[in-house]
């Protein structure tokens, strides 16, 4: 055994040295010796081995986490570049080139190849007219696709078909035309009834006709803008929420409109169609809705030309010829257009030379139901058109200085409209706001009933037909009046009491108490018959009085009074307090009461008799409220003659402020009060 061992090992040793003697290569001796001289080169040392710990020795409680450190590894070492680890193993002779780390371009498939090829997703060669790999692999070669030109955004867009979008509304083409539209219905059509949006008939009969016929719709439009005024808050935020519109084009389609409107109206007046025609009933109803549209825009306007009176003209000869068909649209208009007639009674004037357009016996055709306005259904109104007989009477009497102004056949009418306006009562349920426009008018009537048969004397030295202030109101007047009211106070006495309208009795209350008069048809008034003239002692007598008792307390008078020639001659307690309680009733109402369109008629009548400045002051409040909220310009017309009216009571001329429309229409002012 021990022989064996020694041989094995022996021979071991010896087949080592015979392998390194004869089967060895000299390159590698040298490789040898270079790497060595490279490990030498480089570390200057000899390389110790490192000793790895065995897996015994290692306590895993004895490891601890390093601390982590805040300071990149750069500012460690001075900010020194970190020497790169040599890599294990030989060196290279050769080193590799090094990789640069880019970003692969990626290149996209062409789409320029045959359509073959492409099918067959194969590289093309992209030769003309056939491609060389089709012809290798004895395939049919389709071609190539048309080649493409990109076009551009505005080039497709110029290229898409074109089509025309009709209007659906006949007339509301444009931009302008929308404004126009959408006003009418948002806002100009609410102003012109107390009804709400549910029962609206500008909405519900006029819009629903318009789009049958298109000459109504211009009408509507033209109506429409010449409503807008652009130069306030409402007018500027219109032009601001559409910038591709002026006011200049606003305007220039307003009067297109207008004049389109107008010559399909002419155009339909001049041709005959027969009651058969199945378009006799639109065409008949549109002409009634121009009509109106154009009494409307000169509301809308303010027009002082009295242009509204041939459209009323107009409406009463159609009317008479040829009455709508439908009885909705029949009472719709007759109540409209009746209730314009009633308040242009109160400007007409007779030397205008046109045709009185209101009538006191006039009686619908038609039962009025329901009533959309005051006045007119209820009968009220027709107590206006009286009272306007009566104060044209008075003006001829004082045109021709007849004695007395007031006749007796005047007085006894003024009796019974008294008597009339007592009884009347609102028919309106409790809580709607025309309940109290309807005392409102009640009120008004009787003020201008009051101030109508009260006229101021116009001839120096005569006696006043009636008397109006009481015995003890001439004590507190000054010594050396003004001549004309000197020779007026020694005519004026007192009040009597078989007066008709001398009664204690308010006007205004919801009285039920009938007063029955009878006019004696047989005889002819005169001086005797004169109510006022068992009074001709007491009227002297009291007038003399009234001097001395002047004269006494001349010195007494407060000097807060205002002059003599601020008041008039026949100021009374009664309308004073009539003109309060109106203005009361007037203030009543809020700014955004649809009831203010109906208050314009009252503004003026009781502005006439405003003789106090807080009075004005109140009636000015109301007629702003009225333009404010229905935004019509003949709210300043209105304004414009009451501030002339009251001029005049400044100076005392109270046969001016007594016949305010003479003063209008020196004025140049004929416009609907409405």
């Amino acid at each position: 055994m021990p022989m064996m061992h020694h041989c094995s090992s022996s021979s071991s040793s010896s087949c080592v040295d015979s392998w390194n003697a004869g089967y060895g290569n000299p390159d590698e001796g040298e490789e040898d010796n270079q790497w060595e001289q490279w490990e030498q080169g480089s570390d200057e040392a000899l390389a110790i081995p490192k000793l790895e710990p065995i897996d015994d020795d290692i306590n895993l409680e004895d490891v601890s986490a390093a601390p982590l450190s805040q300071t990149p590894p750069n500012e460690l070492l001075g900010g020194a570049p970190i020497k790169q680890k040599r890599p294990r193993g030989r060196p290279r002779k050769h080193p590799l080139t090094p990789i640069v780390n880019a970003n692969k371009v990626t290149k996209g498939r062409s789409k320029t190849g045959c359509i073959t090829c492409r099918k067959r997703k194969k590289k093309c060669d992209e030769a003309k007219p056939r491609c060389m790999n089709c012809e290798k692999n004895a395939v049919v070669c389709e071609g190539y696709h048309e080649k493409q030109v990109w076009k551009t955004e505005r080039q497709r867009w110029e290229n898409l078909p074109i089509i025309t979008m009709q209007p659906i509304f006949h007339g509301v083409e444009t931009a302008e035309d929308k404004i126009f539209w959408k006003h009418y219905v948002n806002h100009f059509s609410n102003v012109l009834t107390v009804e709400g949006e549910a029962k609206n008939a500008f909405k519900d009969i006029i819009l629903q006709l318009a789009n049958r016929h298109q000459g109504l719709m211009h009408s509507i439009l033209a109506a429409s803008s010449k409503h807008i005024d652009w130069d306030t808050p409402y007018g500027i935020k219109i032009l601001q929420s559409n910038p591709t519109t002026s006011k200049e084009a606003l305007q220039q389609r307003s009067e297109y409109h207008h004049d389109e409107g107008m010559k399909r109206m002419y155009a339909e007046m001049n041709q005959e169609m027969d009651k058969s025609n199945p378009e006799y009933k639109t065409v008949l109803a549109a002409r009634y809705g121009q009509m109106m549209c154009l009494l409307l825009q000169t509301r809308a306007e303010g027009n002082p030309r009295g242009d509204h009176r041939v459209h009323l003209q107009a409406y009463k000869h159609l009317v008479q010829h040829s009455p709508p068909e439908d009885s909705n649209f029949l009472t719709f208009i007759t109540e409209f257009f009746q209730y314009h007639i009633y308040a242009d009674d109160l400007f007409w004037y007779p030397e205008k030379r046109t045709e009185r357009l209101a009538s006191e016996d006039w009686e619908p055709s038609a039962p009025i139901h329901p009533p959309r306005l005051l006045g007119v259904a209820d009968g009220l109104f027709r107590h206006l058109s009286e009272i306007t007989s009566i104060r044209n009477a008075i003006r001829v009497n004082m045109a021709g200085a007849v004695d007395p102004l007031v006749d007796y056949t005047s007085l006894y009418k003024a009796a019974e409209i008294d008597a009339a306006i007592r009884e009347w009562t609102p028919r309106w349920p409790s809580g709607d706001s025309r309940d109290r426009v309807g005392l409102l008018y009640k009120q008004m009537l009787w003020v201008y009933l009051f101030r109508t048969i009260y006229p101021p004397s116009a001839l120096p030295g005569r006696r006043s037909t009636i008397g109006s202030l009481p015995t003890a109101m001439f004590s507190s007047m000054p010594t050396n009046p003004h001549p004309r009211r000197a020779s007026m106070a020694a005519a004026i006495g007192t009040a009597t009491a078989g007066s008709p309208l001398m009664g204690a009795v308010n006007p205004f209350s919801r009285s039920t108490t009938k007063t029955t008069h009878s006019c004696p048809s047989t005889r002819q008034p005169s001086r005797t018959n004169s109510m006022h003239e068992g009074d001709l002692h007491a009227t002297t007598t009291s007038a003399s009085a009234s001097a001395s008792a002047s004269e006494s307390h001349s010195q007494q008078r407060p000097p807060s009074s205002p002059p003599p020639a601020r008041r008039p001659a026949q100021d009374d307690k009664r309308i004073t307090l009539a003109v309060d309680e109106s203005l009361g009733l007037l203030e009543s109402f809020k700014p955004s009461d649809p009831s203010q369109t109906l208050l314009l008629i009252p503004c003026l009548v009781i502005g006439t008799a405003c003789f106090e400045p807080d009075q004005r002051y109140r009636i000015r409040a109301a007629v702003r409220a009225v333009r404010g909220y229905t935004g019509l310009k003949n709210c300043d017309r209105v304004l414009e003659l009451l501030e002339e009216v009251w001029a005049l009571m400044e100076q005392g001329d109270w046969v001016a402020v007594w016949d305010w429309q003479r003063v209008a229409r020196r004025m140049g002012l004929d416009f609907p009060c409405t």
